[in-house]
């Protein structure tokens, strides 16, 4: 009997470990086609699920999507529909009840939250509806403030966000704090400091849902600028100027691509 359950464990442990060394050679043969084809975020089989009481909403119903390097990618779909969910899980910001994420070549879908948070302090650039700037600190502190967090020195910090609040045209309220700042300012320098550590990818929801037309012209060009520097792009939005800069559109509804374009 015992030498018995011996081989059955024996077995058992064969069994594991042909499966383990099946998925890593699964993983290394996907992780290769990435590297070939540039794809820079790899989506499988995404669900998202959350409790809101005694209900379970799905927010992301089984999401398949592949972005190449440089791409340029609008998300489009009815308030909802699962966008910002979607621009979470591809960022780092969430994480999934199902599926696989890899961005930039990294399983990001299996890490905890600690290497997440460094991971997207790098590699990600996220610019909100709402700002989020830190209200106590000025224009300058807020775009300076990721690479704080990255360890960048201080001299070096400063250069960087002097070179972007210029480019978005800010460099002569980089002492205000955020209320002194009109809604579009405020955008501005919140897309500068999605920029400061350089990530190859910006993701961007609903960036000009509250500005008017000018300043909205003026967030469409800063983004023709980083499609022309090939940056990887995706936004949620309706904005027709910044729509017009796709090379796909994905059109979201109740959290399941209906159809890319």
């Amino acid at each position: 009997m015992t030498q018995f359950n011996m081989k059955s464990d024996d077995v058992s442990k064969d069994i594991k470990l042909r499966e383990v060394n099946n998925r890593d050679e699964e993983a290394g043969l996907l992780i290769s086609r990435l590297k070939n084809e540039k794809i820079i975020i790899y989506c499988k089989d995404l669900v998202k699920d959350y409790a809101i009481g005694d209900f379970i909403v799905r927010a992301v119903d089984h999401i398949s999507l592949e972005i190449r390097e440089g791409e340029f990618v609008i998300v489009k779909g009815p308030s909802g529909a699962g966008k910002t969910t979607l621009l979470n899980l591809i960022g780092g910001l969430d994480s999934p009840n199902e599926g696989e994420i890899y961005n930039s070549m990294v399983k990001i879908s299996a890490m905890r939250e600690d290497a997440l948070a460094t991971f997207r302090l790098i590699n990600s650039g996220f610019v909100f509806q709402n700002y989020n700037l830190i209200s106590t600190l000025t224009a300058e502190e807020n775009v300076m403030f990721p690479s704080k967090l990255a360890g960048v020195s201080f001299s070096n910090q400063r250069k960087r966000a002097v070179e972007l609040l210029k480019m978005v045209g800010l460099i002569d309220r980089r002492e205000h704090l955020p209320f002194q700042l009109s809604a579009g300012e405020q955008q501005r320098v919140a897309i500068a400091r999605a920029l400061v550590n350089d990530p190859p990818i910006i993701l961007g929801d609903e960036i000009t849902a509250n500005l008017d037309l000018k300043t909205s012209d003026k967030i469409k060009s800063i983004f023709e600028q980083l499609k022309s520097e090939k940056k990887t792009v995706v936004i949620a939005t309706h904005d027709t100027k910044l729509i017009d800069l796709a090379d796909r559109i994905v059109l979201f509804e109740d959290g399941k691509i209906i159809k890319i374009e």
